[in-house]
């Protein structure tokens, strides 16, 4: 019982074992010596797919360095709470101006209008005990001043102000905004509203100011004209590395008189980069800018009180933007997807030619071709494995080609006859490659065996090993440049007819065998050359007993 359970664990590892390594070799087979067949032509075509797919990977290594091409994600989220965002000088620019109906500024601040600017916060506060609800409003007056080269940080601000006369622009002083920056967060629903106002209205003498001028003279300047304001708004350039924005300043203006009262509403939609600029890891940076959405009037009859009031706010809407740039993982994926799309289809084009170059050095290994017997065409080749020199060059000289330009030229049929005598002796290498025929062959030596040999002799000669000793390998070392010259490969088996009527004389022979057996072992049996003429494909007999 210990040893079936035994057996089946080392049954079951084994099969483990067998299943799971992906690393496992099997066995192959080789073709002159070697394991694939190389060419020159096969060669010249890997090296130009390799040097396609290096122009292909360094296009894509810069591309991915200069982050020029980078796959762009869009989604819009709808917002109730967000957190604040900071409107500083170098990143957002708003500036007034107050002009008549013929352009030109006009220059009272309280004396014929007043301009105010302010920072408004809106707060919900719900009591936990009660439940009730109570919203606290509260509004900041900024301090504003004439706009002057100073006001201006940027070189986009600079270059945009450099050619407009600052007379009659009122900005927000500027050391104010630095430690004081203005603020946008929420909606008009949410707990935390934060929004900027803006009031132009005509001037008018309380107890506390007497700087106005006449009710005339207001009239008159203020009877018409237009309200400027000189804000900020930005690009996205979502393809630029870096900065996925691009701030520039646009001049809005709408006209105001005395017979109406007019409200602006100004929206801006938070936009929010993520960008992955990770070359093999996830590297996420977040970069935030507003973007104007939304600029709407809506007037009505004056109301005594303002001649527009202008409310710039967030939208109810947020765009993210997500941009990935090309890692190098994926540009190895891709070479490898191209590469192996290029090698299928050069192999449909070049595979049967570099299968032609294998078949002609295999048939010119192991036939002889002469043109001594046209009828048949090729003469097959069998002699000694110590055939000298002499014979060797001679064997040289009978092959199909001697050169790489009439190997090209017979296998694109410019000479006829070698090409046919090609083609017969390829077709003779293919019969023997038929697994049918291999088996055929195994079985006929098979019943060659059990008719010759003894039982005990079967099974010496199926234990027996080729003994490699240190004398032998230091001859074979010492005489290895003559052995390789000298190398002949083995007969076509296909060439050796099995007659079963020479069986009886065979087992005639059999004690003489059974005497030199074991002394010729190790020798190579001699073969004379045939002429293909004599020669006839063996066919499947019945054994005659």
């Amino acid at each position: 019982m210990q040893s079936q359970s035994t057996s089946v664990v080392q049954k079951l590892k084994n099969e483990v074992l067998y299943h799971l390594d992906i690393f496992g070799q099997q066995p192959n087979f080789t073709i002159l010596n070697r394991s694939k067949y190389p060419s020159l032509l096969g060669l010249l075509t890997s090296l130009m797919i390799c040097a396609l797919g290096f122009y292909f990977f360094l296009t894509e290594v810069v591309t991915m360095i200069s982050q020029s091409k980078p796959a762009i994600y869009q989604t819009e989220l709808s917002i109730s709470n967000t957190e604040p965002f900071l409107l500083y000088n170098d990143n957002f620019t708003l500036a007034i101006s107050i002009v008549n109906r013929f352009s030109e500024p006009i220059i009272g601040i309280d004396r014929y209008f007043n301009l105010n600017i302010s920072q408004c916060e809106r707060l919900r506060n719900i009591n936990k005990d009660s439940g009730k609800i109570s919203i606290d409003l509260k509004c900041t007056q900024l301090p504003i001043e004439p706009c002057n080269m100073s006001h201006f940080t940027t070189d986009i601000q600079q270059e945009y102000f450099s050619i407009i006369r600052m007379g009659g622009i009122q900005c927000i002083n500027r050391k104010y905004q630095e430690e004081n920056p203005l603020k946008l967060q929420g909606l008009i629903t949410s707990n935390a509203f934060r929004y900027i106002f803006i009031q132009f209205s005509a001037c008018h003498n309380t107890s506390l100011s007497q700087t106005c001028a006449s009710q005339q003279e207001i009239e008159s300047i203020l009877e018409s004209g237009h309200y400027n304001i000189y804000k900020s708004d930005y690009l996205t350039k979502l393809d630029r590395p870096g900065q996925p924005f691009q701030e520039f300043i646009t001049n809005e203006f709408t006209s105001f008189s005395l017979t109406t009262s007019k409200t602006i509403s100004q929206r801006y939609k938070i936009l929010e980069t993520f960008t992955d600029e990770g070359l093999i890891w996830e590297q996420i940076s977040v970069q935030s800018n507003i973007q104007q959405s939304e600029w709407r009037e809506i007037s009505e009859f004056y109301n005594n009180q303002y001649l527009i009031v202008h409310y710039i706010m967030l939208d109810y809407k947020q765009t993210n933007n997500i941009r990935t740039y090309v890692k190098l993982q994926t540009i190895l994926g891709k070479l490898g997807g191209i590469f192996q799309i290029a090698v299928m289809i050069v192999a449909i084009i070049l595979r049967p030619i570099i299968e032609n170059f294998m078949k002609l050095e295999m048939v010119n290994n192991l036939f002889n071709f002469s043109e001594q017997c046209r009828d048949t065409k090729v003469q097959i080749n069998m002699t000694n494995n110590q055939q000298s020199n002499q014979q060797l060059t001679k064997r040289n000289l009978n092959r199909l080609s001697q050169s790489n330009l009439e190997t090209w030229l017979i296998i694109f049929g410019c000479k006829q006859f070698k090409k046919q005598q090609f083609v017969f002796a390829k077709n003779k290498v293919n019969k023997n490659l038929e697994i049918v025929n291999i088996l055929r062959k195994l079985q006929e030596i098979k019943v060659i065996k059990k008719t010759l040999l003894s039982k005990e002799q079967q099974i010496l000669l199926k234990n027996f090993r080729y003994q490699i000793g240190q004398k032998a390998f230091l001859f074979q070392k010492k005489n290895q440049t003559e052995n390789v010259q000298n190398i002949i490969l083995q007969n076509d088996q296909d060439n050796l007819n099995f007659n079963p009527d020479l069986v009886p004389s065979m087992i005639s022979q059999k004690g003489n065998f059974q005497k030199d057996f074991f002394n010729s072992c190790d020798q190579i049996q001699v073969i004379n050359s045939l002429n293909e003429c004599d020669i006839q494909e063996p066919s499947p007999q019945k054994l005659k007993i």
